[in-house]
């Protein structure tokens, strides 16, 4: 059927819609399209085996640090801007935030 695989395109249309995650062979980059009533929005991602926590905050870097830290309780994640690309290579179990204009 050409159904095949439906549901699970449609959920990462979503996802990189919302999130505006861009993902290549080696970098990711967020250029994100939050709804306005969204405060905040959280996503992992696994690849090769790690876990990569981002976290998405309506705020300036000190209050998206916080906010975070109040969520995963620690903080050592690293303070994002929009479009900053990541390589790969760097981001094994690493925690990020990515301030974003209120």
């Amino acid at each position: 059927s050409w159904y095949t695989g439906a549901a699970a395109w449609m959920h990462r249309a979503a996802i990189e819609s919302i999130f505006g995650l861009s993902q290549g062979a080696d970098e990711l980059f967020f250029t994100p399209c939050l709804p306005s009533h969204w405060p905040q929005a959280e996503l992992t991602l696994r690849r090769d085996g790690n876990r990569l926590n981002f976290m998405l905050v309506r705020g300036d870097g000190p209050q998206a640090l916080a906010a975070a830290a109040q969520l995963w309780g620690h903080t050592n994640a690293r303070l994002l801007a929009p479009g900053d690309k990541l390589a790969w290579r760097d981001l094994a179990g690493s925690s990020f935030v990515i301030a974003l204009p209120p």
